[in-house]
């Protein structure tokens, strides 16, 4: 595999990602979103800081010597994993300790992030934060600041009463985000092989359940957001939106003495936002081929010792960016995102799941034998 040089530059290029502030449109409904719904706005608009967060949190205890034991732990579970012969990523995820072999390290950092995800006025200084960020070369950082700011773009084309052609808008969106072929993944699915089958696979779940948990959980939320919005009416919006919050509010508080209900695995289009990937598939593709390049590097962060760190994330960011090579097909895609669930990818974007749908009986399900069946894979 050739090695593309990863994008240098003084300063990170200023993506500004509040909703409403998309152009000259004289009566958005992004406006209205942002008023009615502060504390969602502010959820989605960390979600670039929340990533950047976590990688840091990740160099950390790689750094320190403190958790020599953690790191030979996770070595072991990750090798486990990756000479399973039927190795996937999307699985019930029933491998997945509760604990982490840097369990000790969680239990310090969980709490200063979940505060600084609630902070409302946390993002005061996210552009001094995004500059001094240096878990991950510049390059990766503004991949993750474009793929943020594509989908609030997608989710201001639906809330603005002034674009008719809603298609059309996305479309065009779409396009600008492809121009620059260095920040942009590519709008056909990537190969599963990218997230399953490289050198440091499973590291960032493995070593990190609960740091992991929480970026997918911010993955769960744009995703049911956008969901919401394209499926739902005018009527029942804010219902439902304010249901998302609490669904997702619910992720980031232990229940009844438990740990924090994390998903356990990546909220994928298919999944949790299936109209959007009905309307408009090339999106849906952009938007989990992202997820996807986030978990790979947050591997090679997580694996102790990697020989040459930058070497490897300039791997991962010329196979995630490359249009052309690393295509999987559509029906492979599929069963590939589908075959971990829904419940441990987030649950529905409304609904509320209590426990896992995986190879339960119809009578456990409640379908009656009319019920059509679904073949979990």
């Amino acid at each position: 595999m050739s090695k593309r040089a990863l994008h240098a530059g003084a300063g990170l290029a200023a993506v500004l990602l509040v909703l409403g502030s998309g152009g000259a449109h004289a009566d958005t409904g992004a406006a209205h979103f942002q008023e009615s719904f502060p504390k969602l706005v502010h959820y989605l608009n960390f979600t670039e800081i929340l990533q950047l967060s976590v990688y840091e949190e990740i160099v950390a205890t790689n750094k320190s010597d403190e958790f020599a034991i953690g790191k030979a732990l996770m070595l072991e579970q990750v090798t486990e994993l990756q000479q399973t012969e039927e190795s996937h990523y999307h699985t019930a995820g029933n491998h997945l300790a509760t604990l982490s072999p840097y369990r000790v390290f969680e239990s310090r950092a969980m709490p200063g992030m979940l505060a600084m995800i609630r902070r409302q006025d946390g993002l005061a200084d996210r552009h001094e934060f995004l500059s001094r960020s240096e878990a991950v070369p510049a390059q990766v950082v503004e991949i993750l600041q474009k793929g943020d700011a594509f989908v609030i773009r997608i989710l201001d084309i639906y809330l603005d009463k002034t674009v008719a052609d809603k298609g059309a808008a996305v479309d065009a969106a779409l396009a600008h985000y492809l121009q620059d072929s260095t920040l942009s993944v590519p709008s056909k699915p990537k190969s599963s092989d990218l997230l399953s089958k490289h050198q440091y696979a499973y590291s960032f779940r493995v070593g990190f359940p609960q740091l992991s948990g929480l970026t997918w959980a911010s993955q769960w939320l744009q995703l049911a957001v956008l969901e919401t919005v394209m499926a739902g009416s005018e009527q029942t919006l804010e219902k439902n939106l304010n249901m998302v919050i609490e669904l997702y509010e619910r992720k980031l508080a232990p229940t009844h003495g438990t740990m924090l209900q994390l998903p356990t695995d990546i909220p994928t289009t298919p999944v949790i936002a299936p109209t959007l990937f009905n309307r408009h598939q090339a999106v849906a593709y952009v938007i989990d081929n992202l997820a996807a390049f986030e978990v790979v590097v947050g591997d090679v962060l997580a694996y102790p010792d990697v020989d040459d760190l930058d070497e490897a994330i300039a791997d991962i960011v010329q196979d995630f960016t490359s249009k052309e090579e690393e295509i999987d097909d559509d029906m492979r895609y599929l069963e590939f995102v589908l075959r971990g669930g829904i419940y441990n990818q987030g649950g529905p974007a409304t609904g509320g799941m209590e426990e896992s749908e995986r190879n339960q009986s119809r009578a456990a399900t409640g379908a009656g034998h009319s019920a059509p069946t679904y073949t979990m894979f």
